[in-house]
């Protein structure tokens, strides 16, 4: 089971189904009283660890005493009683109703009813889980007349002993384990993931979101911004040829081979093309739109080398993208030119 949702874990998905057709699914954004109830409706508890130690009796007997080992502890489910796992006795756990008040200071932290809950479960019989909240407004991009940017804050924590409770902002809407995985490398590629201390205070967890919420909100406010303004560069047909020049530019010298030339032109008909495509549309003849269409260019169809499929995958999620730095350099320069 790719998803790794077993009989014993729960998961709730509002107003959309999941593509492995399990959990509830919510036709309204529930309260915390509720989603908490259905998906992590128990908390991992400590047991100590015992060890057998051969004992030779005073009659010379050999028999079997057990003493408790003292740095070790073994967490269970208090509902069900299954193994979560084994754990060092300095390590602080984060409870899962310590991981709801941390989501419900995210709630009410930026304004009442500004973030909903979207889904929320466990896997692997509760060894790892999760919260995902949802902006109750939509970002729109003045000026973008494309789909709206809905952006997901994640929480996650793990009581198998190996999974960090952290927090990251991203695009995909976590229902599994695989969707897990693409919002770990989502959040990574865009610098929006973090990890909370492990400490017994969950005050200073709270506290944490806060100020981790309040960095994301600063980050997309900061985008807006730049998208807003690039909508409102116009460009020119010569500043459009001037960004192509620069961004795919041609290999300086008279002994390039007529391969080398073709790949350019090849490159920069496929850049066009994506750039006139129903992706720029409203935006075509903007420094947004010149943006828009190097990041699809990059990710999507750029010539990748070795492994074509792996290559382009890297390129989009694994990687800091140093293109799109540079490309949006380009397309404001572009907008100066007459």
């Amino acid at each position: 089971m790719s998803h790794l949702i077993t009989d014993s874990d729960n998961l709730f998905s509002t107003r959309k189904p999941t593509w492995h057709g399990l959990g509830t699914i919510l036709d309204e954004y529930p309260t915390r009283a509720a989603a908490q109830k259905m998906v992590h409706d128990w908390e991992p508890i400590a047991e100590p660890i015992y060890r057998s130690v051969p004992v030779v009796t005073p009659e010379g007997d050999l028999k079997v005493e057990y003493e408790v080992i003292p740095e070790k502890v073994e967490y269970r489910r208090s509902d069900n009683g299954a193994h979560l796992a084994v754990n060092n006795t300095s390590f602080a756990p984060v409870t899962n109703n310590e991981l709801w008040d941390v989501a419900e200071a995210l709630q009410t932290g930026v304004g009442p009813g500004d973030v909903l809950y979207e889904t929320g479960g466990s896997l692997k019989g509760g060894g790892l889980v999760w919260i995902m909240l949802r902006l109750a407004e939509p970002i729109k991009i003045k000026g973008d007349v494309n789909d709206l940017n809905i952006p997901y804050y994640l929480l996650q924590n793990g009581h198998d002993g190996m999974t960090a409770f952290k927090g990251s902002a991203t695009n995909v809407r976590v229902v599994c384990a695989n969707t897990v995985r693409m919002a770990d490398l989502d959040s990574k590629a865009r610098g929006t993931e973090f990890s909370f201390r492990h400490t017994v205070n969950v005050n200073d967890r709270v506290e944490e979101a806060r100020r981790a919420l309040s960095g994301w909100r600063e980050s997309i406010d900061a985008f807006q911004q730049l998208a807003s303004l690039m909508i409102s560069e116009k460009v020119s047909r010569q500043g459009e040829l001037q960004f192509l020049e620069h961004f795919i530019p041609a290999p300086v010298g008279t002994l390039t081979s007529d391969r080398v030339k073709h790949n350019v032109e090849e490159a920069r008909g496929q850049f066009m093309a994506v750039y006139n495509s129903d992706t720029c549309e409203g935006i075509t003849g903007t420094s947004w739109g010149l943006f828009q269409a190097a990041s699809e260019w990059s990710e999507h169809v750029r010539r990748a080398k070795g492994n074509q499929m792996e290559s382009k995958f890297k390129r989009a999620l694994l990687t800091p993208n140093q293109v799109l730095t540079t490309a949006k350099v380009f397309a404001l320069e572009a907008a100066q030119v007459g």
